[in-house]
């Protein structure tokens, strides 16, 4: 990989390592076990249909080249890919009318090679804000209003259909993506689930018996056995087929608790605010055990000076990295310190806008770059030891800018 690809200083004996890692294209992913115990909603595994069977055994494009559908390697999707839309939209002026341009959905392999999928107007279904991946790399999810939208990213293949009045799809079910999770909206929200056509599948309760209403957010267990709901109480763990199967308080101190991922395949990351005090408004994140054990914050409550809100955290071997909300709206990425609080990293290439952390994979940092002045957005790599990035879709990459993107696994620590 040629020192033009980064830009930052020469890295170290150590970081070479970490850039070489990055440039290896990602092994296929093994299948999770799926539960058949009460109504899990992957238990029935449909059969796969396959395109392009001949370009199974090919390898991942380098950097910079870019291919078609025909040429993904479909097994080799995993961690350290990217499923992104990006269109050719220009910088304008804030204020001025924007004419919107046609998207085009990629795939982007770890090392920076792109497959382009498809190429829609900005009203399709298909350019609507991005919800989940599946596990299995087949499909995507969008919503549309209260509408979820499940896209066969191999054949471009779209199902739409209405999950609430005023509530939207929340992600796949575990661990192949067999299934959608929604909150249903409405006057008593409550989680339910569909299958990938729409049928309704399962409703689940609007409160639960430790003494709290569903709040909104949901995630299932990395094997897809159990359901984490968050509530107005803390979390509450839940089968498949709506059973109680724990309560999880947080803590006394924090309310308006939701999930943001999963932290271990047996520890959760919530996001929640302080009951009262100097840093109210001010979000906190907090490990929460699903084995009942006592939670405990991974920020600090107050926060440092200049941070407004930690909004998710990444824990590679170099440290745990965030992002946090800063002032009119910016966000930027922040490493945490042995106090808790937590200290803004300087990004080379990166100057002004918003940055947020969206990944991680073999130690280095998967980022969203928004530049200021309405200029388009970039996906990159990060190497905090190295101290370099590499753009791998947007303006430094390919021109234009990335309107949504998604880590492959970003719920699941598994990948």
């Amino acid at each position: 990989m040629s020192r033009s690809q980064w830009r930052g200083g020469v890295p170290g004996r150590g970081a070479v390592a970490a850039l070489a890692v990055m440039a290896v294209a990602v092994a296929g992913c093994a299948a999770h076990p799926s539960s058949a115990a009460d109504g899990v909603g992957d238990q029935a595994r449909p059969g796969v249909a396959v395109s392009g069977e001949a370009s199974t055994g090919r390898a991942p494009l380098p950097a910079g080249e870019q291919g078609t559908r025909q040429q993904v390697p479909w097994p080799k999707v995993g961690p350290g890919w990217f499923v992104a839309q990006w269109s050719r939209q220009r910088p304008h002026v804030p204020g001025q009318p924007v004419k919107p341009k046609p998207v085009t959905l990629f795939l982007v392999d770890p090392a920076g090679g792109r497959y382009s999928l498809m190429t829609v107007p900005w009203s399709s279904p298909a350019a609507m804000p991005l919800v989940d991946w599946s596990g299995d790399g087949q499909r995507l999810l969008l919503q549309n209003g209260a509408s979820a939208v499940v896209l066969d990213l191999r054949s471009g293949a779209i199902s739409q259909f209405f999950v609430g009045e005023s509530g939207g799809p929340l992600g796949f079910t575990a661990p192949d993506g067999l299934a959608v999770l929604a909150n249903s909206g409405g006057g008593h929200p409550h989680l339910e689930r569909f299958s990938l056509t729409g049928q309704l599948q399962h409703s689940y309760p609007s409160s639960f018996g430790g003494g709290g209403r569903f709040s909104g957010s949901a995630l299932d267990t990395p094997d897809g056995t159990r359901i984490a709901v968050s509530t107005t109480a803390g979390v509450e763990l839940l089968t498949n087929a709506g059973q109680p199967a724990g309560f999880l308080p947080v803590s006394k101190q924090v309310n308006d608790c939701h999930l943001v991922r999963w932290w271990t395949t047996s520890e959760l990351l919530a996001g929640c605010f302080p009951r009262k005090g100097s840093a109210m408004g001010a979000q906190q994140l907090w490990l929460v055990p699903t084995s009942g054990a006592r939670p405990a914050p991974l920020t600090a409550s107050p926060p440092a000076r200049g941070d407004n809100g930690d909004l998710t955290a990444w824990p590679i071997p170099a440290g745990v990295y965030l992002t946090d909300a800063g002032a009119c709206g910016v966000a930027y990425v922040a490493k945490l310190k042995p106090d808790h609080r937590t200290t803004p990293i300087s990004v080379p290439g990166v100057t002004g806008g918003s940055t947020s952390v969206i990944g991680a994979y073999h130690g280095t940092l998967a980022l969203r770059w928004n530049p200021p002045c309405g200029a388009g957005a970039e996906l990159m790599w990060f190497s905090p030891e190295a101290g370099m990035t590499k753009p791998l879709l947007g303006p430094h990459a390919n021109g234009g800018g990335v309107a949504g993107v998604l880590a492959y696994g970003a719920d699941d620590p598994n990948r």
